[in-house]
């Protein structure tokens, strides 16, 4: 029997990969990212806010919350960091 990292899965799964983390993580899934859904407005005041150094992540994620952004994690706000302003 294998030991676990020894020979599972394939040859591709091993290999280096084209994509780093950090730009898989950012691109949108589908087609689509979930910042694409965000008003302009509420868009630039997250990125603001966090580019200011002014409003956490957490901050930023519970106030998306509110305006009915319910599946909003802070995550998910950093990825706002990445994008430009609008």
């Amino acid at each position: 029997m294998p030991k676990p990292g020894i020979g599972c899965g394939t040859p591709k799964s091993r290999m280096a990969s084209e994509v780093s983390l950090a730009d898989y993580a950012v691109s949108p899934k589908n087609g689509k990212a979930w910042v694409d859904d965000l008003p302009d407005d509420v868009f630039n005041q997250v990125w603001d806010g966090r580019h200011q150094g002014k409003v956490g992540k957490d901050t930023a994620a519970a106030w998306l919350r509110t305006l009915g952004f319910v599946d909003v994690t802070p995550g998910k706000v950093e990825t706002i960091l990445c994008r430009e302003r609008r």
